[in-house]
């Protein structure tokens, strides 16, 4: 039942698309325990984004996470940290310092992370509603145990 949509720039290698799958698809499974995980790449070339209002700036990618409620922080916080490091690793991402206005800086990859929680009544898996779904609910009982 979780789903991860990454919106990259274009042209990755093949082998660099399998390692980022496969360890999205392990941080998912690891956080949630639900089977049915579901990982989409979405590529974007230079004219089709933009980034501060620039068109055709370097893509800095995005990744959407569709999942139930319920997690808590520090799990999601090892999910991000898991999904992030993978994203800027097929994508050769470097780390940037940033400042602040308070005259701090804060390194980042540019890797933003967007979780869209749905209730269990809102998600249904053929006919059955995830609320009386028992791999759903098995599921998040056991990573909410963990």
């Amino acid at each position: 039942m979780p789903v991860a949509i990454i919106d990259l720039p274009p042209k990755l290698e093949i082998d660099a698309k399998r390692r980022l799958v496969k360890e999205v698809f392990h941080a998912l499974e690891h956080a949630y325990r639900i089977p049915d995980t579901r990982v989409f790449l979405r590529e974007w070339s230079a004219e089709q984004t933009s980034q501060d209002g620039q068109l055709g700036a370097p893509l800095r990618p995005v990744c959407g996470f569709e999942v139930p409620p319920g997690l808590p922080v520090a799990k999601k916080r090892e999910l991000v940290r898991r999904v992030s490091a993978a994203i800027a690793e097929a994508c050769g991402l470097a780390r940037e310092e940033v400042g602040l206005p308070s005259g701090k800086t804060v390194s980042t990859r540019w890797v933003l992370t967007l979780f869209r929680e749905y209730p269990l009544e809102q998600a249904a898996l053929d006919e059955l509603m995830a609320i009386e779904n028992p791999m759903v609910l098995e599921s998040m009982e056991a990573a909410m145990q963990m």
